[in-house]
């Protein structure tokens, strides 16, 4: 429940105050970022100070460090300010000459293979766009479906992690094994896999990504040597060496030759790996987030379109 006695208590503006200080970190700077004097910026701050009941900003030096609750404050007045935004700006079709910032959370691998048309068709229809591309790392324990609510206009990831959500398929690959250019093996067996080296990816806290979750599944135990934190890398450890990983294949198609690396066959076929746009149902009847949706559909991946199709 919105709490209205409390939001009476504190004038709305302030929050840009707020937003300001806590990024310049100091008076004089955030003062000059909303275009006020110095003497009102800090009659804001002592306005704040008293409504925190905090100091917010504490003077080491020369310099001013934010309090704890400070530090706690600046995602929350970011996402504040961008919600209020979408209020007072909505509109029933979205202005393309205006300028807006759309952000998504995106994997390195997603972004090399789509990314790069979606940003293309976006200057294009509207060149005062921005794209923010976020790594899906940079949300660990944050829940993904508050955080599309809040900042984030949609996330690219595979069917299995979210539900309850819309979406639409943009991307379908199929998970390989691979290895270096020059390895002369001509396809790998189950005792390969359990005395070769391998690279393997993690995708969050200690959690390998879905094709090699298949791998130990069948009782492989690998000898690992190295760990990465994402697929592009992977590449890199993998040529001129004996390793084996398990990636995707659209990324050794498209890059193999250049990276050194191949697809082998193995004891068994991989699972399908099927990619979404998903985003909150908050965001439905916004016209600048229809707009990119409309993008998305159409620069999405040919294969996702017909895995769509399909269902």
């Amino acid at each position: 429940m919105i709490d209205h006695a409390r939001l009476r208590r504190l004038d709305l503006n302030l929050l840009h105050s707020l937003d300001s200080l806590l990024r310049e970190r100091n008076v004089s700077r955030a003062a000059a970022s909303v275009g006020v004097s110095q003497p009102v910026m800090s009659a804001a701050l002592a306005r704040l100070r008293r409504h925190f009941d905090d100091e917010l900003l504490v003077r080491r030096g020369n310099q001013y460090e934010l309090t704890s609750l400070a530090k706690q404050l600046g995602p929350a007045v970011t996402d504040a300010l961008r919600a209020v935004d979408r209020v007072i700006g909505a509109k029933t079709s979205f202005d393309r000459s205006t300028e807006h910032e759309f952000t998504v959370v995106c994997s390195e691998v997603v972004a090399a293979m789509l990314l790069p048309r979606l940003c293309l068709a976006m200057q294009e229809a509207a060149p005062a766009t921005t794209l923010r591309v976020v790594e899906p790392g940079q949300l660990r324990g944050v829940d993904i479906a508050d955080h599309l609510a809040a900042s984030v206009d949609g996330v690219f990831l595979p069917h299995g992690w979210l539900s309850g959500l819309e979406s639409i398929d943009v991307l379908v690959d199929q998970w390989v094994f691979a290895v270096s250019i020059d390895d002369p093996a001509e396809r790998l067996d189950l005792d390969d896999l359990n005395t070769r080296p391998w690279v393997v990816a993690q995708v969050g806290d200690r959690e390998v990504a879905r094709g090699m979750q298949q791998v130990l599944s069948a009782g492989v135990r690998p000898r690992t040597e190295v760990i990465v934190s994402g697929s592009m890398s992977m590449p890199f450890f993998l040529r001129n060496s004996r390793r084996v990983a398990v990636m995707g294949r659209r990324l050794i198609e498209e890059m193999g030759q250049l990276y050194g690396i191949r697809e082998i066959p193995g004891p068994w076929e991989l699972d399908t790996l099927r990619t979404a746009f998903w985003w909150h149902q908050s965001r439905r009847d916004d016209p600048a987030h229809r707009w990119l949706r409309t993008l998305v559909h159409d620069v999405r991946d040919a294969r996702g379109a017909q895995a769509a199709a399909a269902e």
